[in-house]
C-alpha cells in the first residue's frame, strides 16, 4: 500500500481532546512534503536530454526539493546542514519514467515492492495503468507530498474492456454509451488519462476520445479489436503495445507484422507521426515469447518472488519452438518499424508492462526495454529520452523536469560510464534523488527484497 514517510504521533494520553489535536495533526503533517536537508551534488557531468550531449562538470545545489543552482564551482555559503556528494567522473541523468508500470498490489505483494524496486533502478516515475480509480489517485497524491516512499505516481483508473468480468481493476464497457458513462466518472475522480484495453472496438474508442476531449485527459489504446491504425483514427494519445498494425484481431499477434506490405507500414507510420501519438512498444515483455532463452537467463529474475519467479521459467520453457520462431520475426518486424518511425520524428515512451507471471522485472526491467530499442536499432540517446522526455511529455508533465536548470523538481539519478554510447551504463546507478532526498540503490533494493517476502 505504500511505506509511510510521516505517521501520526504515538504517546499515552489522557485527554480525548487532546487525542483529537494529535490525530489532527498527524493528518495535516501527513499532507505536507516531508523536509528534506539541502544536498550539493558536485563534479559530474550533466546530460543534456534535448541535445543530446553532456555538458560541463557542475555544482547542482537542491533545497526544498527542487534545483536551486547549477553553477560550475560550489556556491559560498552552503546553506547549514548541507549534505555533500562527490560525483567526480559520473553523469547525472534526469530520473527515469516507467511509461505503462502496474504498480499495484498483488497476489502475495503490496505496492512497496513495485515501487522500491522502481527507485532502486533510477526509476522516479511511474505511469500507472489499470488500478482501482480512488486508490491510485490516493496513491498519487501521497507520492506527491512524501508519505509514501515511492517514484511520483500518475495514473489512470479502472482499465476499460470489454466482455471481462468487471472487478475493481476493471470495467466493461458493453457499448459506447456506458464506456462514455466510466470515462466521465474517472475524469470527475482526477486521473491523469484513461486506459482502454484490447478487446474494445474502434467505435467505444472513439467514443472515449470524445467524452474526454477538452478536459486535459487523453485516452491510451490497446491494439486488440482496434487495430493500431484503428486507434490512431480514434484520436488515442498513446498505444501500448505493437500488436496487429493495420487489422483487428483475426488470429495470433505474431503473424500479424511479418506479412504487411511496406507502403501499409509507411501509411500508418505517417499516420500516427501526423497525429502525434506516442508509442509504448514493450518491446521487451514481447521477448517473452520470441526469445523465451534469454529472458530465461536474465539475472534480475532472482529479484522477483520464487513463486512468480518459477512460474515465469515454467511457462517459458512450455513455449514451443515454432511459435518461438514466428514471434521472433514478429519482433524484429516491429524493430524495424520502430526505427523507421523515430527517424521519421515519431514518439515512443518507455514502459515494461508484464507478461507471463512477472516479466520483465519491476524497475531492472526499464532497463532491458531500453536495450530492447538499442537492439531495434535506436540510438543510446532515443532510447534514453523515452523514458525522459517523452515518457514525462505523455505523463503531462512540465517540460523542464528533464532540465538541471533553477526550480525543477530534484529527480534524477547519478551513473558512471557513458550512457550515450553504451545504454547498459544507465544502470550502473551509485545515487537515486527523489524529490531532492539522496539514496542508496544498494540500501532501496535490499529494502524492495524485504518487501517481497518469499
Amino acid at each position: 500500500m505504500g511505506t509511510p514517510r510521516t505517521g501520526p504521533a504515538a504517546g499515552p494520553s489522557t485527554r480525548c481532546v487532546a487525542a483529537a489535536v494529535v490525530a489532527i495533526g498527524a493528518v495535516l503533517a501527513a499532507q505536507q512534503p516531508v523536509a528534506k536537508p539541502p544536498l550539493l551534488v558536485e563534479g559530474a557531468r550533466v546530460l543534456d536530454v534535448a541535445r543530446g550531449r553532456y555538458l560541463a562538470p557542475a555544482a547542482v545545489l537542491i533545497e526544498n526539493g527542487r534545483i536551486k543552482s547549477v553553477t560550475p564551482e560550489p556556491p559560498a555559503p552552503l546553506p547549514t546542514g548541507t549534505a555533500r556528494v562527490k560525483a567526480a567522473g559520473s553523469v547525472l541523468v534526469p530520473g527515469l519514467v516507467d511509461a505503462h508500470a502496474w504498480a499495484a498490489p498483488a497476489t502475495g505483494l503490496e505496492a512497496d515492492y513495485f515501487y522500491l524496486m522502481g527507485l532502486a533502478h533510477g526509476v522516479t516515475g511511474f505511469r500507472v495503468l489499470n488500478v482501482r480509480t480512488a486508490w491510485g489517485v490516493a496513491q498519487r497524491e501521497r507520492s506527491i507530498s512524501g508519505e509514501i516512499l515511492a517514484p511520483r505516481l500518475w495514473t489512470s483508473g479502472r482499465g476499460i474492456n470489454q466482455g471481462a468480468s468487471p472487478d475493481r481493476w476493471l470495467f466493461d464497457a458493453t457499448d459506447p454509451s456506458v464506456a462514455i458513462g466510466e470515462v466521465r466518472r474517472q475524469i470527475d475522480a482526477r486521473v491523469n488519462w484513461v486506459a482502454g484495453y484490447e478487446s474494445l472496438p474502434p467505435d467505444i474508442y472513439r467514443a472515449m476520445v470524445t467524452a474526454a476531449r477538452r478536459t486535459g485527459v487523453r485516452i491510451s489504446g490497446q491494439p486488440g479489436a482496434s487495430s493500431m491504425s484503428d486507434l490512431a483514427a480514434a484520436g488515442v494519445g498513446s498505444i501500448e503495445s505493437l500488436a496487429y498494425p493495420l487489422k483487428p484481431r483475426n488470429g495470433p499477434a505474431a503473424d500479424a507484422w511479418p506479412a504487411v506490405a511496406a507502403r501499409d507500414l509507411n501509411a500508418l507510420q505517417t499516420r500516427l507521426v501526423r497525429g502525434r501519438v506516442t508509442l509504448v512498444p514493450m518491446m521487451a515483455a514481447a521477448m517473452v515469447r520470441a526469445f523465451p532463452e534469454e529472458v530465461a537467463g536474465d539475472q534480475a529474475l532472482a529479484l522477483l518472488p520464487e513463486a512468480r519467479r518459477e512460474a515465469l521459467k515454467a511457462a517459458l520453457k512450455k513455449l514451443p519452438a515454432a511459435d518461438a520462431a514466428r514471434a521472433g520475426r514478429a519482433w524484429t518486424s516491429q524493430a524495424a518499424f520502430l526505427k523507421r518511425f523515430v527517424g521519421a520524428g515519431g514518439r515512443v515512451a518507455a514502459g515494461t508492462g508484464f507478461e507471463l507471471a512477472g516479466y520483465p522485472v519491476p524497475g531492472a526491467g526499464l532497463h532491458r526495454e531500453l536495450a530492447a530499442l538499442v537492439r531495434a536499432g535506436l540510438p543510446p540517446i532515443e532510447a534514453i529520452r523515452a523514458a525522459t522526455s517523452t515518457a514525462a511529455d505523455l505523463v503531462g508533465a512540465k517540460p523542464t523536469v528533464v532540465r538541471f536548470t533553477p526550480g525543477t523538481d530534484a529527480n534524477f539519478v547519478i551513473v558512471t560510464g557513458d550512457p550515450l554510447k553504451r545504454i547498459e551504463d544507465l544502470a550502473r546507478i551509485t545515487h537515486v534523488v527523489r524529490a531532492g532526498e539522496v539514496f542508496d540503490p544498494k540500501l532501496l533494493l535490499a529494502r524492495a527484497m524485504q518487501a517481497r517476502g518469499k
